[in-house]
């Protein structure tokens, strides 16, 4: 059975969460050998500009869904403002979902609607307007949280997790598991050469600005900030910011935020149209031939070698 998907891309989405959502469904219908996942994307205007400037032309208008089993709302990690025409035409079609899911901002539009009220779920910072309405919520440290039909996460790459969780439900869990080796490797069976460690709950806990580090890497892609630029703005020396990624880590913050760089460019690659020179500036390379040297360094083949074996 296939299950249909819209995605309602709301203005200065994060690109991270929207490929972090659609590659588990494209590699799920690459590994199944047909289409068990179909998307389309939705948004109030007909075109919505992301939160690093990539334009996108949406597939449905807010007057025209159909055929959708579920809907997930993709926002960014910075705070959204109210759009009462998006809370109307969610309170008008969320009986039409079997289930519905909120990423980043895109929490925000549930919490407005009442879908949360009540429930579990995992919130982003909360903004001022919205305190109120969140006070009958169970707030989850969770990166994403599931309480019946409604699902919530945090953004980023934890939208990832929360498709692979998805998938393990509605296929298995060995299938969500073949999804998540061949996003961390290039093929199967082949480690990725410079596979990154990520910050667990646990180093976040115990050395909170590593994860403070990497947030702050995640939110600057287009225009990467230096190693110096980190340091000063968690507020401890290069020197420090550098022992603690070497012993927490085995990087350095430079290669790790390279490492950033092109995980979130191969997500676009593969699951995107976009062309390679945009991509490769989306994801702050000074050049075509600079992103190129660098992918190939990562995947051992170059993004055009990697885009045409898909």
């Amino acid at each position: 059975m296939s299950e249909s998907i819209g995605i309602l891309l709301l203005p200065h989405f994060s690109t991270l969460a929207y490929a972090s959502v659609v590659e588990p469904m494209r590699i799920c219908n690459q590994l199944m050998g047909e289409d068990r996942y179909h998307w389309v994307t939705i948004g109030a205007e007909a075109v919505v500009r992301s939160s690093d400037g990539l334009t996108a032309s949406v597939e449905q208008n807010l007057a025209l869904p159909h055929g959708l089993d579920a809907l997930i709302v993709c926002g960014s990690q910075s705070p959204s403002q109210s759009d009462a025409s998006i809370t109307s035409w969610l309170k008008g079609q969320i009986s039409s979902f079997g289930w519905i899911a909120g990423i980043a901002s895109g929490v925000w539009p549930l919490v407005e609607a009442g879908l949360l009220n009540g429930r579990k779920a995992s919130l982003p910072p909360i903004p001022s307007r919205l305190k109120d309405s969140c006070k009958t919520i169970k707030q989850s440290a969770d990166l994403f949280s599931v309480d019946q039909s409604v699902w919530s996460c945090r953004g980023g790459s934890a939208a990832q997790d929360m498709m692979l969780f998805r998938i393990s439900l509605a296929e298995s869990v060995s299938v969500s598991e073949m999804i998540a080796q061949t996003i961390t490797r290039y093929r199967v069976g082949e480690p990725t050469p410079g596979v990154r460690k990520h910050p667990d709950e646990a180093l976040k806990r115990e050395v909170p600005v590593i994860y403070e580090a990497v947030q702050l890497m995640e939110a600057n892609i287009e225009e990467p900030l230096t190693t110096d630029d980190l340091a000063q703005h968690l507020d401890i020396s290069r020197r420090q910011l550098e022992r603690l990624f070497k012993k927490h880590l085995d990087s350095v913050p430079s290669k790790y935020y390279v490492q950033i760089r092109l995980e979130i460019a191969r997500q676009l690659l593969l699951s995107t149209s976009v062309s390679i020179t945009e991509i490769a500036l989306r994801c702050g390379f000074s050049s075509g031939a600079h992103f190129s040297t660098s992918y190939r360094a990562m995947y051992q083949l170059t993004p055009s070698e990697e885009r045409s074996s898909h």
